[in-house]
């Protein structure tokens, strides 16, 4: 069971000597590094949590209150040693650290700077609810800003608590892209075409949206040019519709095709006028701010003429 530790006389070598893998040293402070942080911030009341599992040191976590606005609670330092690795004692960790910050409620939020080549981290803190500010510091160009809002006990479910995860592990995302499709025999009632949709996604950047821990939609990007990427498949389970679900899946798959350097974007769906379900998702995509590029009416069939949907990046 995993249990924060005050640090002490007594223990504090124990966790001294934790360390990470090679490859991800060059992502956080050794942990006498993150022993003296905590000493070097003690006018912000920076704090240095020891992290255990049933009394066994297996981590170390920093945080400090940043009083400069916006104010926020500042995870400095997380790090699981790396014999205790892919466990989930880091998950479970950050959820304890969170629930602890969220209790003192000082601050209403709690941001993390984390290295854009971390992709291990960024899944976990993803995944506990943390989501990107989109704002770069120019002291570090390489890094995302993350950001965990304590939620407000008036908000209803599927409003403020939903949050947007990029999930990298192809069982998951098979799983989730399978669940929703499945959901959604209006839009995905051809079992081929659902089938291939589910497969190409587990190859592809995905997107999920959560309810708490419940996947409530996703969104699949493809490269299909040099400059172009293309919106290829995208669902939202019906509870959740008109609630701005798609709007946050896309402008988080948006802002990552154009910090990898794409152009323009494009989504194809059927030529409007044809189906009401499908009216609906042409007036979608053109809220996000598509333009009609061209329709191509037997890319599909004859009574599904293809709508090409394009906007610059």
């Amino acid at each position: 069971m995993v249990n924060l530790i005050e640090l002490s006389e007594q223990n504090w070598m124990d966790f001294a000597r934790l360390s990470v893998d090679e490859s991800q040293k060059n992502y956080l402070a050794s942990n006498i590094g993150i022993l003296a942080r905590g000493y070097v911030y003690r006018d912000s009341r920076a704090k240095v949590i020891g992290i255990a599992v049933d009394e066994n040191p297996i981590g170390l976590a920093m945080v400090r209150d940043m009083n400069d606005e916006p104010a926020c609670y500042e995870l400095q330092q997380f790090m699981i040693d790396k014999n205790y690795q892919g466990e989930g004692y880091g998950f479970e960790a950050l959820n304890l650290i969170l629930e602890g910050l969220k209790k003192e409620r000082k601050y209403d939020c709690v941001e993390v700077c984390v290295k854009m080549e971390d992709v291990q981290a960024i899944h976990v803190y993803e995944k506990a609810g943390f989501v990107d500010t989109g704002y770069i510091d120019d002291d570090v160009p390489d890094s995302y800003n993350l950001v965990y809002r304590f939620e407000n006990n008036n908000e209803k479910p599927g409003t403020g608590s939903i949050r947007i995860i990029c999930v990298e592990d192809v069982a998951e995302k098979k799983l989730i892209s399978r669940t929703i499709l499945e959901a959604l025999p209006d839009w995905f009632g051809i079992p081929e075409a659902r089938e291939q949709y589910i497969k190409e996604s587990a190859d592809q950047p995905f997107f999920a949206a959560y309810d708490s821990e419940k996947p409530i939609g996703f969104l699949c990007l493809k490269e299909t040019g040099k400059e172009t990427v293309e919106l290829c498949v995208m669902g939202v389970l019906k509870d959740y519709h008109r609630k701005g679900v798609g709007m946050k899946l896309f402008e988080r798959a948006k802002e990552m095709a154009k910090r990898q350097g794409y152009s323009f974007m494009q989504v194809k769906t059927v030529q409007m006028g044809r189906y009401e379900d499908y009216d609906a998702t042409n007036h979608f995509y053109l809220s996000l701010g598509f333009k009609e590029f061209e329709v191509f009416p037997n890319l599909w069939d004859e009574w599904n003429p293809c709508q090409v949907y394009v906007m610059a990046l």
